[in-house]
């Protein structure tokens, strides 16, 4: 229990760490110490005695690729998950805490004393964990126009980061796949040469297009202001530097945008053509992947807190060294199990094979920290997500280990297969009564909601812990509590604030404890064999 404790207190305050794995490690050694003192206070009320720097041994278990179960005990397997306290009354002089045990019959017998020792190993249990992670459309919202509203977070704050996404994708060094030209250079493109922009009044998309010297060659005849995105075909290829009337109507789509769009004008940005509008017209309207290739290097607002938060994760589970292995699973218009990185343009690669569900934390970072949001598509099918996550456990979790769901939104279930009902034996007075007075404290007639819900308790019926995770204003928090609540899991929620710095620490923050959420501490039924 204090092997837990100060893994979960190590979670409350791991956002701002800068070394994660090791402040986890420190916070397990020092949990010793206290394990020790709670051990022989425990015998002693009990009338047993233990010598805390002897009896009780601290060690790891943990399972080979066979499949095996083992234990190692001493320094050499720090950080630890199982701890052994034995009990002895083996003293031979009288009067001691652990003098033998007086015999009832000694009169008739030889001996009047037995030393009696009994040993007992509690560990903790490795986890099997299933990350389903939100990739629609709504995980760029706070980066976009409509979140300089006085109610959200306000025009600075956005402003602010739409210069850090530009500063961010000029120090990327990002080029042209087939020219070498730099993407985003620090100069700008012809008169787009600042964050506020260049006012050119004309409705007249032509006209702009030269007056924004986009048009202009260099002495070779080539661009020298190609839109700064590829985008790819249909193979996932990149289509190289833009060029000729294809790169003349991406500039023009632009321009459309800044003098006409509602929102860009709200805010005093119309017909202003300017490293912030070009940000957010990238942002707001080519957001796909396969659209702008490199918007995965930018910190958009909130997917670029939801992917330091599973780096922080992937860095807890590292340095606790519990022998949890993790998977990723995402989500938008349907969902996709994600094991693979290999895209023309990016210099890593990964291929987890058949190791869906691994140890291979660093390789399902790299992976996540490579896409964006809306990378596929812009919406919401949680229940595809959570199926994934499901069946992904069923055919790749390991005998022994703790199968673990965490679903983590930004908004609303809003795809789920067509034609779909909630089975007729359904009742939502079964599974979601939650106060056990005989109705149900949840229910849903949104057909989409009602698909996640129910593949979630799918899975709790397997003996899968689902956990959930709401981040922003716009979440659902009523049906994902109502999920974990249902499924044996807890929700958390980072609502967030007034700023993106508070987004980020509250996200976190969250998935450091889910990363300390670790399973109860079990008894081995034979401590001798049953590893």
């Amino acid at each position: 229990q204090q092997i837990t404790d100060a893994v979960q207190t190590t979670a409350d305050g791991i956002g701002g760490s800068d070394n994660v794995s090791g402040d986890v490690q420190d916070a397990n050694s020092i949990a010793i110490d206290t394990a020790r003192a709670v051990a022989e206070k425990v015998a002693r009320l009990n009338g047993v005695y233990i010598d805390p720097e002897t009896d009780v041994e601290f060690g790891k278990r943990y399972q080979d690729s066979g499949g095996t179960f083992h234990m190692v005990w001493g320094e050499n397997a720090k950080p630890y998950n199982v701890v052994k306290v034995t009990a002895r009354k083996d003293n031979a002089t009288e009067g001691q805490p652990d003098s033998r045990l007086q015999l009832f019959f000694a009169g008739f017998m030889s001996e009047k004393t037995a030393a009696v020792t009994t040993s007992a190993i509690a560990f903790i249990e490795a986890r099997d964990i299933v990350l389903v992670l939100d990739y629609s459309g709504s995980m760029s919202y706070d980066s976009e126009f409509d979140a300089m509203s006085s109610y959200r977070l306000g025009k600075s704050a956005v402003e602010a980061n739409l210069d850090d996404i530009w500063e961010t994708l000029v120090d990327s060094g990002a080029t042209y796949s087939d020219s070498g030209k730099l993407k985003f250079p620090a100069t700008g493109y012809g008169k787009i040469n600042s964050e506020v922009g260049t006012y050119i009044s004309s409705t007249n998309d032509d006209y702009i297009y030269r007056a924004l010297d986009l048009d202009e060659e260099d002495s070779s005849g080539n661009l020298k202001y190609p839109f700064p995105q590829e985008g790819k075909n249909y193979y996932g290829n990149l289509n190289g530097e833009p060029s000729g009337n294809t790169n003349k109507n991406l500039w023009k789509n632009y321009i459309k945008w800044v003098r006409s769009d509602g929102t860009v004008k709200n805010y005093g940005y119309r017909k202003k053509y300017g490293y912030r509008t070009l940000m957010g017209y990238l942002i707001e309207q080519r957001k796909l992947n396969s659209q702008s290739e490199d918007l995965w290097r930018a910190p958009i607002y909130p997917f670029n807190a939801m992917k330091e938060g599973v780096t922080l994760f992937t860095e807890f589970l590292s340095g606790l060294e519990f022998g949890d292995h993790i998977g990723l699973v995402t989500y938008d218009d349907t969902s996709r199990i994600q094991s693979v990185l290999n895209e023309q343009g990016i210099s890593e690669s990964v291929d987890l094979g058949d190791e869906l569900i691994t140890n291979r934390y660093s390789d399902i970072d790299t992976i996540q920290r490579h896409k964006q949001a809306s990378h596929y598509a812009p919406y919401t099918g949680m229940g595809y997500g959570i199926k994934d996550a499901r069946e992904l456990l069923q055919s790749h979790g390991r005998a022994g280990a703790r199968p673990t769901i965490l679903v983590m939104t930004d908004g609303n279930a809003n795809r789920s297969p067509s034609g779909w009902s909630l089975p007729g034996s359904w009742d939502w007075d079964d599974v979601a009564d939650f106060d056990d007075d005989g109705q149900s404290d949840y229910s849903t007639n949104d057909r989409h909601k009602q698909y996640a819900f129910w593949q979630a308790v799918e899975a709790a019926k397997l003996g899968y812990t689902v956990h959930t995770m709401t981040v922003g204003e716009g979440a659902d928090r009523s049906l994902m509590q109502a999920m974990a609540k249902a499924c044996n899991g807890i929700c958390i929620d980072a609502p967030g604030g007034a700023t993106i710095e508070d987004m980020k620490s509250q996200l976190l923050t969250a998935f450091g404890k889910i990363a300390a959420n670790v399973p109860p501490a079990k008894l081995l039924a034979d401590p001798e064999s049953d590893y």
